[in-house]
């Protein structure tokens, strides 16, 4: 078994890309709690690399297309025709109606898999990326058999999900809430 903690960057001011202050002690107390990963891997943007660094993890790598088509991790295809106020249950009830968000989604899940397939077996990788369409329906798209209803409302600042992954596919995810 190995596991994957996939993060959303941590609190900004937008269109400041950076962190806020209350953003950087945001991610340091959680990084008081998260222990050792093998691989810290973030989106090339300062939101996502600063959370990192502000958790006490040195950054394995930085991967492009976690930033999306537009480069800034603000939109993904189809974003528009989704209703936000249904949390994760959203793309469980929209992603096969959505073929440019499930094409979106599949590539970011290729991401997610192959960051956990370079972790040792018992090991743990760490990602830091973006809401929506990037953690929330990644993951859904991931473990498509899940209770998303249970799941509830999409992943806020710091927030995510720890999912387990063997013989090439995840098995279980556990939601990673801030108190």
């Amino acid at each position: 078994m190995r596991y994957l903690e996939v993060r959303r960057h941590s609190r900004r001011v937008p269109p400041n890309q950076n962190l806020s202050p209350e953003g950087v002690d945001m991610a340091r107390r959680l990084g008081e709690e998260t222990g050792h990963f093998d691989e810290v891997v973030t989106s090339p943007l300062p939101r996502c690399t600063q959370t990192a660094v502000a958790m006490g993890y040195a950054i394995s790598q930085t991967i492009n297309e976690l930033a999306g088509v537009d480069g800034l991790g603000e939109s993904f295809p189809q974003m528009e025709s989704l209703n936000w106020k249904l949390g994760y249950r959203v793309f469980s009830e929209q992603l096969a109606f959505l073929p440019e968000l499930t094409n979106f989604v599949s590539k970011q899940a290729r991401i997610w898999r192959d960051i956990v397939e370079r972790v040792p077996e018992g090991g743990r990788a760490l990602l830091i990326t973006h809401g929506g369409g990037y953690l929330d329906g990644t993951a859904v798209y991931c473990l498509p058999a899940a209770d998303h209803h249970a799941w509830g409302e999409y992943s806020d600042c710091c927030e995510g999900i720890r999912l387990s992954y063997m013989n090439v596919e995840f098995t279980s995810a556990e939601l990673l809430r801030i108190k």
